[in-house]
């Protein structure tokens, strides 16, 4: 009787240890799903916060923007960047613009006769060696221009090395080289990659690129022939820019065509349908290790 109470001693023994392993190992797994969840729920807090700071960034460099409307009389491109510090996180914000304007005028023979440059307000984010289209209007009476150019110069915001009068993918200015006026829209141009072969607005090449170009905005609106088409994202990689969420026809009444590839492409043209003037805001919001990027697309 005495062996049979020492062995039931000793199973209960057994069962209270492998009862406390249990409990032990419960209260770990336990430790670590709290853990992890405070985890989670700080990094979704803070990337929250975060958020929050780049939206409050967007809104600043709006109201900044509203301050001073003539945005492409801006001496630089992009904008200073703004820091401020908004409660525990922080925003930084610029502005981007897709044009420039003329400081000084251009008669009809100069340039190229000396001196050999176009001074604008600023020629930064244009390439070091490209087109530009000056004034809007291309057809008869209308003064509108491509100019080549092959130098940059960033200190006095100069174009160098100008060529007047140019061809791109047969299209030019019907009233060659004309004098252009202090004030007048300089654009970047760029050329399609994606031909379009239909006259249809709501067919659309797949993918739809262009030649990249540091000046244009990353969703926006640009001019194909006088055909204005709008997108609301893009991604560039190396050389090309490929343009998602395309609106053709946003003319009104709407027009659409045919687009061979090569021919010219300027971001939206001064005076359209849809805007006066674009910019792009940028702003970083930052909590913590939090960080989160927004872009805005700003029209008037």
């Amino acid at each position: 009787m005495m062996q049979q109470r020492t062995y039931q001693r000793g199973s209960l023994l057994i069962a209270a240890i492998v009862l406390i392993v249990i409990v032990a190992f419960l209260a770990v797994a336990l430790s670590t799903m709290l853990a992890s969840n405070v985890h989670t729920t700080v990094n979704n807090l803070g990337s929250m916060q975060a958020l929050y700071e780049a939206e409050s960034g967007l809104e600043y460099e709006q109201r900044l923007l509203a301050q001073n409307v003539d945005w492409y009389r801006s001496s630089v491109d992009p904008t200073p960047t703004v820091t401020q510090t908004v409660g525990q996180g922080t925003f930084s914000v610029y502005a981007r613009f897709p044009a420039t304007r003329l400081k000084t005028p251009m008669t009809a023979v100069s340039p190229p006769a000396a001196p050999d440059w176009i001074q604008v307000y600023s020629v930064g984010q244009f390439p070091n060696a490209g087109f530009l289209q000056i004034e809007e209007a291309l057809v008869a009476a209308g003064n509108g221009e491509f100019v080549q150019y092959t130098g940059r110069d960033t200190v006095n915001n100069r174009f160098t090395g100008i060529t007047r009068d140019r061809t791109i993918g047969t299209i030019k200015g019907q009233d060659g080289a004309v004098p252009h006026v202090r004030g007048e829209v300089v654009y970047p141009v760029t050329t399609l990659i994606s031909a379009m072969a239909s006259a249809t607005c709501s067919v659309l090449p797949n993918p739809f690129q262009i030649a990249a170009h540091g000046k244009f905005l990353s969703a926006g609106a640009i001019d194909i022939e006088g055909e204005e088409i709008s997108y609301t994202a893009s991604s560039t990689t190396g050389a090309v820019m490929t343009l998602t969420g395309v609106t053709r026809c946003r003319n009104i009444p709407p027009v659409g065509a045919t687009h061979a590839a090569g021919r010219p492409v300027t971001p939206l043209l001064f005076g359209s349908d849809v805007a006066d003037y674009e910019a792009e805001a940028i702003a970083t919001g930052t909590m913590g290790t939090a960080t989160r990027v927004m872009r805005k697309t700003i029209q008037r």
